[in-house]
């Protein structure tokens, strides 16, 4: 395969997977949809909400970055059975999809952080 073939097959491969992150985000992060009760709320309810989130948000990340190291070594090997060019194709196509994995992994510890602290805040989320 030719190195302008590979280029086109990267730019192709990565503009595809680019795409899918900006419509994946279109949705509601997990941290952002609503929690469901098993009561009624009080007063504190929202303003407790908010403070949960920005603990939340404050979770590092981590999660992102090690997804993209692992999708990129992966790729990488993935790529390196063809040739160079395949294995540096298979390096940044498998960091993106790893960056992304691990941002959804982030996103998913952090609605758990939310729903722990209202419940640590003895309000009625059950998720």
């Amino acid at each position: 395969m030719t190195v302008n073939m590979v280029t086109t097959k990267l730019i192709l491969t990565a503009s595809v997977t680019a795409l899918g992150l900006v419509v994946s985000a279109c949705d509601l992060s997990p941290t952002a949809e609503p929690l469901r009760t098993s009561g009624p709320i009080d007063a504190r309810y929202n303003s407790d909400l908010v403070e949960c989130r920005q603990i939340a948000l404050q979770y590092d990340n981590e999660l992102t970055s090690e997804g993209a190291i692992a999708g990129a070594l992966l790729g990488a090997a993935a790529g390196a059975t063809e040739s160079h060019e395949e294995a540096l194709a298979g390096a940044a196509i498998g960091g993106l999809l790893g960056a992304a994995e691990g941002t959804m992994d982030k996103e998913e510890k952090q609605r758990e952080m939310i729903i722990r602290c209202m419940q640590n805040r003895d309000h009625p989320v059950i998720g």
